[in-house]
């Protein structure tokens, strides 16, 4: 095949994964990034028809480099906004694509029969591109698994063939340079085919796997304060109940109920119910322990699943958490409100490995909380004292 007819080829490619991947966000709804991959695919195949249709011209040449590497900086763009980590090395490509332009400028006002702008264009490209294959393999998440892997690797080789170029560019005063230059040009053509077919559809799947991820995520959060909800927190327990069970190891449960949410409610309204609540979580959140599990089980009541914990030390945490939330001063429409907490706490210990059993039991212990008094933690088998206080 020769090299006009692979130019065509990866032209009409470079539109129809455009057209594609625009289709798939409207039909999928994932419109993360895909404006920037279709203008990336839509500005590299714009810089290969121009060397088609410009010829070896001078201003040709130098528009199409540019127009490559603003879609190499498109395509990381893309990749960037469909991991959602943010502007990774986004300095970098504008640093590249300045240089690019610079060295542009440089090459149209200053000839030379070297192909210095073939050589500027191809490295930077491959340094481009290793960035966004930096991006994709090590921001991924291991959530995306092989998508993020294949894509990655697609990348990568790509990189490796623009670097082929310039390996071969450099051996521009040797005799051989223009077989070599043929058999390269070739060699890329059809590697550009093969590879950005696999980053075009590593981006569909890397799509389709960021929803996966996203609606398995909404099943399991509370969608108020981004806590875990009822099913996650009992799957995640049994989890640890099985494990304990093999290690002999115990597992505790604290279930909270916040004390005066109605009251707040009906005189600031459900805006500020929801304000405390998420402010209760982030506290509880940032109060445990790594390996703790925090829960919104429903309305204003909390559950803390406490691995490799007695209840003795269960405890201690619940009343550190209940000090935590009774200090919680939040402004809402100039005014401050406080809330306090009853928390119950059960172990393993004295009711066994067992899920129903620790909510029941802890549940126990939580109702025994609230009448007596309030603002205050309960172990189960313990009694309540003043002062949110406990003993054995």
């Amino acid at each position: 095949m020769d090299t006009h007819t692979l130019v065509v080829m990866n032209v009409l490619l470079y539109v129809l994964y455009a057209g594609v991947i625009a289709l798939n966000a409207r039909m999928s709804g994932t419109a993360k990034g895909t404006a920037w991959f279709a203008g990336a695919n839509l500005s590299r195949g714009g810089a290969l028809l121009l060397i088609l249709l410009g010829g070896v011209a001078p201003a040709s040449r130098a528009l199409s480099g540019l127009m490559a590497v603003l879609g190499m900086m498109m395509l990381h763009f893309s990749f960037d906004r469909l991991l959602e980590r943010g502007p990774l090395l986004r300095s970098l490509q504008y640093v590249l694509v300045g240089t690019m332009a610079v060295g542009t400028l440089y090459l149209l006002l200053v000839p030379s029969h070297y192909p210095a702008m073939l050589l500027l264009t191809c490295a930077t490209e491959s340094v481009q591109v290793a960035a966004t294959a930096t991006v994709v393999f090590l921001f991924a998440g291991e959530e995306l698994g092989m998508a993020a892997s294949l894509t990655g690797a697609s990348l990568a080789v790509y990189a490796v063939l623009l670097l082929l170029r310039v390996g071969v560019t450099l051996r521009f005063d040797s005799g051989s340079y223009p077989a070599l230059a043929n058999e390269a040009m070739r060699l890329w053509l059809v590697g550009t085919m093969i590879t950005n077919s696999a980053i075009a559809f590593g981006f569909m799947f890397l799509a389709a796997a960021k929803v996966r991820v996203e609606l398995l995520w909404h099943a399991q959060a509370d969608e108020l304060t981004g806590l875990l909800n009822r099913w996650a927190l009992a799957r995640i327990a049994l989890r640890e109940i099985a494990r304990c069970g093999r290690t002999k190891g115990l597992i505790a449960v604290v279930m909270m109920d916040l004390d005066g949410l109605k009251r707040v409610n009906d005189s600031l309204g459900h805006g500020c119910g929801d304000a405390v609540l998420q402010a209760v979580g982030r506290v509880l959140q940032e109060t445990v322990r790594a390996q703790d599990v925090v829960a919104r089980m429903g309305g204003d009541e909390f559950c803390i699943l406490l691995p490799d914990t007695g209840l003795a030390e269960a405890t201690n945490v619940a009343e550190r958490m209940r000090l935590q939330v009774d200090g919680l001063m939040l402004r809402y429409r100039e005014e401050t409100v406080t809330i306090g907490t009853s928390m119950g706490v059960a172990s393993s210990e004295s009711c066994g490995l067992s899920w129903q059993n620790l909510l029941e039991q802890s549940d126990a212990a939580l109702y025994q909380a609230k009448r007596g008094g309030r603002n205050r933690v309960v172990a189960s088998e313990v009694q309540a004292l003043e002062d949110g206080g406990w003993s054995a």
